[in-house]
């Protein structure tokens, strides 16, 4: 408790300087998925833009790169097979988190003829960011969230995989105040993340349980895991057109559309105290395998950014 405060004191300390330079209009939340239901009004009303973007030359124009109002979209067939319901788990999740919330939907995995789950490699990932990072600000994007990653391991301290130029894309992002978010993973390990949450300048997103512990499930490795949020489903209308399962995926977008309504109701603080004080914002929390991280609490920041 005391280092929260202690860096909450620190990360208040900035404010000193001049704020963030912030337009008016609320920033846009980037997901990137399998795809998204074409038929899903709740998640065509908080749709502004769609891309596809491929390994495979399986968009819905016959390409690897798509733009249009129907790019990422599957329909009621398609989402029915080999887990494709996934994106729209996710759009709907980050609704659940932010009501106001207003999404780019991108599709990144290419479906078969026979509905199988296409081969998909780390450079869509890049590809995704470069994407946000080129258009930032023609689209106001404020946030990513890819609820997708990879086991494999690097050589590193952090045993991330390497892969600089996603590197690049991030840290980029970052300096313009737009943060990526991304699933710690849900192998239960113990020292590692997955890719690309275990890059340092990512936001690592780890998932709770129903009883406010981490989830035993959630990947864990020591100061790298930013924050925990639920890693089930926390809207009632998702579980009836989805169905209810578990996952950092939830926990990512919860993650992302919570600090986007914050970046949103205080437009004129910088994204990185805002930020801070997000992760530091709510309880510590652990489980039985001793692992440590923190919540959230969306009452607490606000209060801190108001009274700065």
């Amino acid at each position: 408790m005391k280092l929260r405060i202690a860096l909450l004191i620190i990360a208040l300390s900035i404010a000193v300087f001049p704020a963030w330079s912030a337009e008016t209009t609320p920033k846009v939340l980037v997901i990137a998925d399998t795809g998204f239901s074409d038929s899903d009004p709740v998640i065509a009303a908080h749709t502004v833009y769609q891309l596809c973007i491929m390994d495979w030359y399986a968009c819905p124009n016959g390409t690897n790169f798509h733009e249009s109002g129907t790019a990422a979209m599957l329909t009621s067939t398609q989402i029915k097979y080999s887990g494709f319901n996934h994106g729209s788990k996710m759009a709907r999740s980050a609704i659940a988190a932010y009501p106001d919330v207003k999404l780019i939907l991108i599709r990144i995995i290419g479906q078969s003829p026979s509905g199988n789950r296409m081969s998909t490699s780390e450079s869509v990932i890049t590809k995704v960011l470069a994407w946000a990072n080129k258009n930032a600000k023609a689209y106001n994007i404020g946030a990513i969230a890819i609820s997708q990653g990879s086991n494999k391991v690097g050589t590193n301290a952090r045993r991330c995989l390497s892969s600089p130029a996603t590197d690049r894309e991030i840290a980029a992002l970052k300096a313009k105040g737009i943060y990526s978010f991304f699933p710690a993973g849900n192998e239960s390990k113990s020292e590692i993340i997955n890719w690309p949450a275990c890059i340092s300048d990512a936001v690592a997103v780890g998932a709770l349980d129903k009883s406010g512990e981490i989830a035993s499930y959630s990947n864990y490795a020591m100061g790298q895991v930013d924050i925990y949020e639920p890693g089930y489903v926390i809207d009632t209308e998702t579980v009836a057109v989805y169905g209810n399962d578990n996952g950092t995926s939830h926990s990512t977008q919860y993650a992302a559309a919570k600090w986007l309504s914050l970046v949103n109701e205080f437009p004129k603080v910088r994204p990185a105290l805002i930020y801070w004080n997000y992760i530091l914002s709510g309880e510590p929390v652990t489980n039985s395998k001793g692992y440590f991280g923190w919540s959230s609490s969306l009452d607490s920041v606000r209060e801190i950014l108001v009274g700065r």
